[in-house]
């Protein structure tokens, strides 16, 4: 018996139309179409579990970095790795979320359980204009602004890249959710990420279908065998122990000179 599928919610943006999609008790963000690439999910029956996998890989590039003061999301979609981030890290820790679109902002609030606080701020803006500017610097910066038809070019560039990197903490962090490229671009998104920092490493989830998670890092980084000592401390430290079964590849990006 297929699972039930029902559009809980439809609005126009300046970027194109977005939904709200139910599918049996998970709760999906879509856009451009109601059958749309899934953006975001929550369980309605566990608003704090973390249905999509990549969400869950991409905290592992808390392991690479010490800092835990200061987090920034660009791209928000249903809000789950910032509110992930709000939950597990200690009270004292800021996350920053920018978000083109307002009406997804929207969306996130009403549909998807964003509540925003003291700690956790979003501002409505281009994410590569945010990141040009003259700001706060950050651990850890996940970078999960696409639609339908992948990321935004002007995300593609090597000099956001750059300025992603001035924007962070000495030893602090960049992740990459790549997804939804086209197969013949993923070598080259690899390659422009990779450049801009120290060291690169590419990770994946348990699923075959799982999103190519990308982390740069301002010094070199550890071998396999540490990161996944480092994965441990972090789970425990999190009191995130689905940490551990998340990252199922580790493997360093060589780039040639």
């Amino acid at each position: 018996m297929s699972v039930s599928e029902t559009v809980v919610y439809e609005a126009d943006s300046p970027f194109g139309p977005v939904y709200v999609v139910d599918v049996g008790d998970e709760r999906t963000l879509r856009f451009d179409s109601p059958e749309g690439t899934l953006q975001s999910a929550i369980l309605k029956s566990d608003p704090l579990a973390v249905p999509t996998s990549y969400v869950r890989v991409a905290t592992a590039g808390l392991a690479l970095t010490e800092g835990r003061a200061r987090v920034l999301v660009v791209g928000l979609g249903g809000g789950a790795f910032p509110m992930l981030m709000h939950r597990i890290l200690p009270r004292r820790s800021q996350v920053d979320v920018v978000e083109i679109n307002p009406v997804v902002v929207d969306v996130a609030r009403r549909f998807f359980g964003v509540r925003e606080d003291a700690r956790l701020h979003i501002s409505v803006e281009d994410g590569a204009d945010f990141m040009a500017r003259q700001g706060p610097r950050y651990d850890l910066i996940l970078l999960d602004a696409f639609w339908d038809h992948g990321t935004p070019d002007h995300l593609k560039e090597s000099h956001f890249f750059q300025d992603v990197r001035r924007r962070l903490e000495p030893g602090g962090v960049a992740v990459l959710n790549l997804a939804l490229e086209e197969q013949w671009s993923v070598a080259s998104r690899i390659e422009t990420f990779a450049r801009a920092f120290e060291d690169c490493a590419m990770l994946r989830g348990a699923s075959r279908y799982s999103n190519l998670i990308l982390v740069g890092t301002q010094t070199p980084l550890p071998s396999e065998s540490l990161f996944r000592q480092q994965l441990w401390r972090l789970a425990r430290e999190l009191d995130f122990p689905v940490l551990m079964e998340s990252v199922m590849t580790f493997e360093q990006v060589k780039v040639s000179s």
